[in-house]
């Protein structure tokens, strides 16, 4: 009688190994997925700290100022968004609006800043300056 030769070997047969590599694929195509939205969604912060920090700046340069010069008409000029060292600076726009109230003491100042990456994004930040 001729002895069974196929139990006593060992290793993988091809049907396991395509199998394993359909299971490894799918597993690299999803981290790959997730390293896409991971990266956006760094880069999308980046744009909000940006923003936040340029309409901070905004509103400490007022608040630093006389309390005369803050109106629309007598606003300081603006920062060069481009001169400060803030890495794509260029792409913010910065608009600022100034709110007389019925008393005289104090005025309500509203930064906004604005970008696109692609849609339309916008930072407000508002305070008021007091005599």
């Amino acid at each position: 009688m001729t002895e069974n030769t196929l139990q006593n070997e060992n290793g993988f047969t091809l049907l396991e190994v395509l199998f394993a590599l359909v299971i490894f694929s799918i597993g690299l195509l999803a981290v790959n997925a997730m390293t896409t939205m991971v990266i956006k969604s760094n880069y999308m912060s980046k744009n909000l700290t940006t923003a936040v920090h340029l309409a901070q700046n905004k509103l400490d340069a007022l608040n630093a100022g006389p309390y005369a010069d803050v109106d629309n008409a007598g606003l300081p000029d603006e920062l060069d968004l481009d001169a400060q060292e803030v890495a794509g600076a260029g792409i913010f726009d910065r608009s600022v609006s100034v709110t007389t109230s019925t008393a005289p003491d104090y005025k309500t100042v509203e930064v906004i800043v604005s970008w696109s990456d692609p849609d339309l994004r916008k930072v407000a930040m508002k305070t008021i300056i007091a005599q």
